[in-house]
């Protein structure tokens, strides 16, 4: 079942470029909006868009649309070329493709026409086509006609055709080794002022990288929201004072950090549904390294299925003996007990 995840930006194509970084080339914008913000006495207004990103479970690198997911379109030859669900076509979208099925046809066509000039023994008929040229041969013998693709006409269209497609690619080899793990992302705190960081645990797990993170910047504006409040921080509720909050940030010139409590593990998917109201700009998982590994992985596939988390932000990992069972949660630890991961 293909996954939804709300981003937003200055414009649609920074939306999508921003998808594509995060989820791969499978993930494609299904619906925008555009959202003005008055700001404050017209103070700090503008327009933003927000979009919703579907992205596949599974996405095949050589996927090839199928009939019944594709319109027929008559191409300039006069024949039918499949349009993807996207619009284009997918020789446009694999060239590859329109290559290999070029040599496809073309082999085709050589047999028919070979067929169609050789005569079988004893059938006692001539070709449809007489042969023109070639050797004399015995009597009752007739040899193939020349298929058309054989003339120099033909070479130097072929060659015409090679100029403007390239070379054509290797040949795909099936390698029954398994595949290499991908090199785990690194990443950094936002730190532009306005920026909205959000960081997400369970209890009060999120308030500690926050403030971390804060003092290694020099000073951030740290704010709760969820089912967390501390004493001398204010509390971010919904849309309106998170964009508030983002105003007041821009105003004196620093990185806003929400630390949102999720509650307990069974409250996961509630408080994530409310985060789409906070629009932030990047998203932090807050985890204990002390806990079960298992339950760990077991809510954070929870939040994982519906907020596009970047990183983990990481604590107790000194006060444990198995500190790397959170290098399995298919996440970059980029924050680590008090100090960002290089």
């Amino acid at each position: 079942m293909p996954k939804h995840f709300r981003l937003k930006g200055p414009s649609l194509e920074a939306i999508r470029d921003k998808a594509v970084a995060r989820h791969g080339a499978g993930a494609r914008i299904i619906a925008a909006e555009k959202v003005s913000n008055p700001g404050i006495a017209g103070l700090f207004a503008g327009d933003r868009f927000e979009a919703t990103v579907e992205v596949p479970d599974v996405v095949a690198s050589t996927a090839v649309a199928s009939p019944l997911g594709s319109a027929a379109m008559p191409n300039v030859s006069g024949g039918v070329e499949r349009t993807t669900a996207e619009g284009g076509s997918a020789s446009e979208a694999h060239p590859a493709l329109r290559r290999t099925a070029i040599a496809a046809l073309l082999e085709e066509a050589d047999a028919s026409e070979r067929l169609l000039h050789t005569t079988r023994p004893g059938d006692g008929r001539g070709p449809a086509v007489p042969p023109v040229g070639g050797p004399t041969l015995p009597a009752g013998e007739t040899a193939p006609a020349p298929v058309s693709t054989a003339g120099a006409d033909f070479a130097g269209l072929l060659a015409q055709l090679g100029s403007e497609y390239g070379e054509p690619p290797p040949a795909l080899v099936r390698s029954t080794d398994e595949p290499s793990a991908p090199k785990p992302r690194k990443l950094a705190p936002l730190a532009g002022a306005g920026d909205l960081v959000l960081l997400l645990g369970l209890g009060d797990d999120a308030l500690g990288p926050a403030l971390e993170i804060s003092m290694a910047a020099g000073g951030c504006d740290v704010r709760t929201g969820g089912k967390l409040s501390a004493f001398g921080h204010l509390h971010v509720a919904d849309r309106q004072s998170a964009t508030a909050a983002r105003a007041s940030s821009v105003t004196t010139g620093q990185t806003l950090l929400l630390a949102y409590g999720l509650g307990r593990p069974r409250d996961v998917a509630a408080q994530a549904a409310l985060l789409d109201a906070i629009g932030a700009d990047q998203v932090w998982a807050v985890v204990d390294a002390r806990r079960k590994a298992e339950d760990t992985a077991a809510w954070l596939a929870v939040l994982v299925d519906r907020v596009a988390v970047d990183a983990l932000a990481v604590v107790g990992s000194e006060d444990t003996l198995s500190p790397g069972t959170v290098d399995g949660l298919g996440l970059p630890v980029g924050w680590l007990d008090g100090r960002k991961v290089d």
